[in-house]
């Protein structure tokens, strides 16, 4: 992965190639930005410039063993840390990155832009379970940088979501993100950084990268911005629930409730933050001011007939609707009552920004 190959992010590439360049790169980096962003693509990039035994005009050479290995995810001072769903013991024998390595390698090579969603199904998981890192991995991950560098004078450790750590594995290493072995480097890509426990976010500086979509095109933050198939799975979704719930039938909205709750919880959340940017996309249509709209041509023929109802009147209450509704999904409150209740209070919102 070259620095080169990292969309729309000119900015936080120049502040991560310098701070390289002049020794002056933190021990410890969390990227940050909402998901669909490349934070993890970045921190690959990264590793692979700091690795490089012939680095030359702000890009890694491509070509030396170093850059061959960590191009392949397979350099041995390149470690990896990424949540799980458990298939081994509890505490101590739980499930480590290790155990998952082949899948991915696999998965972050066919797609450095990664979601959740799509890692949890490349483990062959369920969905509807939670992905987390645990105290296992803490150990883990003490025992490997305990021990020399095998190739470079360099060991990293990219850590994706660390959100996802439990509170047993984030005290265990805050020791080591604090004060790290010699020429050891902690690169953490966070979607949710506030979800991370107060005392690593002391313990970390912050490169902010700019929210983006798979066009380049700007987009609100903190807003997650699915792959195409998901894509045009929740706009099947989004127009039903719209249609049905303006239309009040109880009977259908019960059914469509029904269904997405059999998604896993990973993409219940994803939908619902898919909602919310394009109930945003329908209010920003009502300004006619194309230049603000980032919606595809399907997306963009329905809004040209539903914006209407989405404006001054309801918006703020549909977005609240929909907040509540992921973060019920979050604390795993039932999916059935969730959806079933969103579609419910939507007739009233929509009835009401229909009025003139």
């Amino acid at each position: 992965m070259f620095f080169k190959d990292i969309v729309g992010q000119d900015s936080a590439v120049q502040k991560l190639r310098d701070a390289i360049d002049n020794n002056r790169l933190p021990h410890a980096l969390m990227i940050t930005g909402p998901e669909g962003t490349c934070g993890l693509a970045l921190a690959w990039a990264a590793a692979q410039y700091i690795l490089c035994q012939h680095k030359h005009d702000g890009e890694a050479c491509g070509v030396c063993p170093e850059c061959i290995q960590a191009s392949k995810l397979g350099h041995p001072d390149l470690h990896w840390v990424y949540p799980l769903i458990n298939k081994g013991g509890s505490g101590k024998d739980a499930s480590t990155s290790e155990d998952f390595l082949p899948e991915w390698r696999e998965a972050i090579s066919q797609n450095p832009y990664i979601n959740l969603s799509q890692w949890i199904k490349a483990q062959g998981s369920d969905e509807n379970k939670q992905a987390h890192i645990f105290v296992s991995e803490a150990g883990n991950i003490i025992k490997t940088l305990s021990t020399k560098p095998y190739e470079s004078d360099y060991r990293i450790l990219i850590l994706w979501l660390p959100e996802k750590l439990n509170e047993d594995a984030a005290n265990k290493l805050l020791k080591i993100i604090e004060e790290p072995y010699e020429k050891t480097y902690f690169l953490l890509v966070s979607h949710n950084p506030d979800q991370i426990i107060g005392t690593i976010q002391s313990r970390v500086q912050r490169l902010q990268l700019a929210p983006i979509d798979y066009l380049g095109n700007f987009v609100q933050p903190g807003i997650q911005i699915p792959d195409e198939e998901d894509r045009l799975y929740f706009f099947e979704k989004f127009c039903s629930m719209m249609r049905l719930s303006y239309a009040r039938k109880l009977y259908d909205m019960k059914k469509w409730s029904e269904e997405m709750s059999g998604l896993g919880r990973e993409r219940q959340k994803s939908f619902l933050q898919y909602a919310q940017n394009l109930i945003r996309e329908n209010y920003v249509m009502n300004l006619h001011q194309p230049e603000l709209n980032y919606m595809k041509p399907d997306e963009e023929a329905f809004s040209s007939r539903f914006s209407r109802f989405v404006n001054a009147k309801n918006v703020e209450g549909i977005m609240h609707e929909l907040e509540v509704a992921e973060t019920d999904v979050t604390q795993n409150v039932s999916s059935k009552m969730i959806f079933f209740d969103l579609s419910l209070k939507l007739i009233m919102l929509l009835k009401a920004g229909s009025q003139t």
